[in-house]
């Protein structure tokens, strides 16, 4: 990689550790400050950067009207937001238009690992193979508007969970997608729930705006017919990544923004696979062919005979929509976690360990300390002799949510 230019925004305080971490290696960083949005945005107007890092107040802005303003002039720069303070509602409207949101309390190493992981995304998602089949699909699904608005709600200095309730009852197939995912065993409610209203104040409303993107995104398809990519098995399977990411997430003491993008990305994280087979029947036929003939992981063949796999098509997709960078990197290496650019215990690290679980209780005759996870990548982020503790955890999670989902 070339060297990248990063410009530090208000962050004046944190100075010496950036220059420390960053400045380490002068063939791989660029480091600049700025004081004021309007500073920062006259040194990009200059010579444009790879990464903008704020703090979420700024003397002359805040981070939101900034990122907005860098998203509008410049888009292919990583946007990312540092900040320390209490404000979870200026966090919460920072979403729509950061790529990552962290704390300043993170060590300098973690900071620079992330940068370089936002870097990495862009490189990935601007491939040339990934883009020449991009061209080749003649509809992408649409963000679901429901959700827009959702997110535009909850983002308002007034958002209220019965202007969120009625915005779901609007649309039927997603209210009825909701309640179907809110009443199965994944969410272990232990009541049925049968209004939207009911579910906003039940679940809470980080949580019902991951389920009704994913309601919205699998209303758009079709039943394929085709084995390893029928729709309900995928959705099925998508429900219970998603949760399963979601709790191992808060396991790992990750935090409450990063359990919810753990629980978006886990329930989206197939998503390629809906658009691959809408788009590429013919070639999706092969692949499952060879899939079962020569035994190999399908994410391989994939790449074989495309260039690319249904893992970068939907992380292109989420991207579209303005997803955070958490989400795009667990569902672009959902399946090769070893291939990101800087392994770290974080959201790709819970949602590739749900998909491997899920997938491991689907094969026959497993052996009880077989699994399909990457152990190498495991034993990197800290995982790998915690296996067995591991499965046994999200096996009495499911056992509890089956429990409750009974009563």
């Amino acid at each position: 990689m070339s060297t990248a230019r990063i410009i530090f925004v208000g962050l004046q305080d944190i100075a010496d550790d950036v220059n420390l971490s960053f400045g380490a290696d002068r063939s791989k960083w660029s480091v600049g400050f700025a004081a004021t949005g309007g500073e920062a945005l006259s040194q990009l107007r200059s010579a444009e950067c790879d990464v903008v890092v704020t703090e979420l107040q700024l003397p002359d802005t805040t981070a939101i009207d900034l990122l907005r303003q860098v998203q509008e002039e410049f888009p292919r720069t990583a946007r990312l937001v540092l900040s320390a303070t209490g404000d979870p509602q200026g966090m919460m409207r920072s979403l729509a238009v950061a790529h990552q949101i962290l704390s300043k309390s993170c060590k300098p190493e973690t900071l620079e690992k992330q940068v370089a992981n936002s870097l990495a995304m862009r490189i990935l998602l601007n491939d040339d193979n990934l883009h020449a089949r991009i061209a080749r699909i003649d509809k992408l699904p649409v963000l679901p508007s429901i959700y827009s608005q959702l997110v535009e709600e909850m983002q308002s200095e007034t958002a209220s969970i019965q202007k969120i309730a009625e915005l779901i009852r609007r649309d039927v197939a997603i209210t009825a997608r909701v309640l179907q995912m809110i009443n199965s065993a994944h969410f272990g409610v232990s009541r049925h729930v049968d209004n939207a209203l009911q579910a906003v104040n039940l679940l809470g409303l980080d949580i019902v705006k991951s389920l009704v993107l994913t309601a919205g995104v699998f209303s758009q398809f079709k039943e394929s017919g085709l084995a390893g990519f029928l729709l309900d098995e995928i959705y099925g399977h998508s429900l219970t990544v998603g949760t399963s990411a979601q709790y191992f997430a808060n396991a790992f003491g990750l935090g409450r923004q990063q359990a919810e993008a753990a629980l978006t990305a886990g329930t989206l994280h197939d998503i390629g696979k809906l658009i691959l087979v809408t788009n590429f029947e013919k070639e999706a036929k092969e692949i499952v062919k060879s899939v079962k003939e020569e035994n190999l992981p399908l994410h391989t063949v994939e790449r074989q005979m495309l260039g690319v796999s249904h893992c970068e098509i939907g992380a292109h997709l989420l991207s579209l929509w303005g997803l955070s960078d958490q989400v795009l990197e667990a569902v672009a290496f959902h399946d090769t976690p070893e291939t990101s650019a800087n392994p770290t215990l974080n959201v790709l690290a819970a949602v590739h360990l749900a998909n491997a679980f899920d997938h491991d209780e689907h094969i026959p005759n497993r052996e009880p300390r077989f699994t399909t996870a990457n152990v190498d990548y495991l034993n990197q982020v800290g995982l790998g002799s915690q296996l067995t503790q591991l499965r046994a955890l999200s096996q009495t999670k499911e056992a509890m949510q089956t429990d409750g989902a009974s009563v």
